[in-house]
């Protein structure tokens, strides 16, 4: 079994964000409007569900968008791209917090939450690859022009 680590901060970083979880504006970080009056599965929901539909409405082709309209998509999946290695940040420290309060129950196997927490880190790494990677997009639309 591989060595556990703590990829996410000491113990006292997880118990203060797993602390703060149920608490707007805890850590002294303002809560959007939207987030104070919803649960994250709904906003996550709401995200997948934007996701979807864009996905459904260029798969029509070339004829419903504009240049203009992709490069602002580009732009705006790479703002939403910024905030997911953080997200997974703190929902991996959510977790560990959880189970060393005794809230999650082992798993049969091996030790099933210390590989989520894992699988949150690859995610939030695989993130900032693609935020990179969209930054290069946008720079690169930025050259692009309309044929008159």
């Amino acid at each position: 079994m591989p060595k556990r680590v703590r990829p996410y901060g000491s113990a006292a970083d997880a118990e203060s964000a797993g602390l703060g979880r149920g608490r707007p504006g805890a850590g002294g970080e303002l809560v959007s409007e939207l987030a104070s009056t919803m649960m994250m599965r709904d906003i996550a929901s709401q995200a997948a569900e934007a996701t979807r539909a864009l996905r459904e409405l260029t798969a029509g082709g070339t004829g419903f968008g504009s240049l203009e309209d992709v490069r602002d998509v580009i732009a705006s999946l790479e703002r939403m791209g910024q905030d997911l290695p953080n997200l997974c940040e703190q929902l991996a420290r959510i977790l560990v917090v959880q189970r060393e309060e005794g809230q999650i129950a082992p798993g049969s196997g091996q030790d099933p939450d210390f590989w989520v927490v894992e699988a949150l880190a690859a995610a939030g790494q695989a993130a900032d690859m693609m935020t990179a990677a969209l930054n290069q997009a946008g720079k690169t639309s930025a050259e692009l022009r309309p044929t008159r």
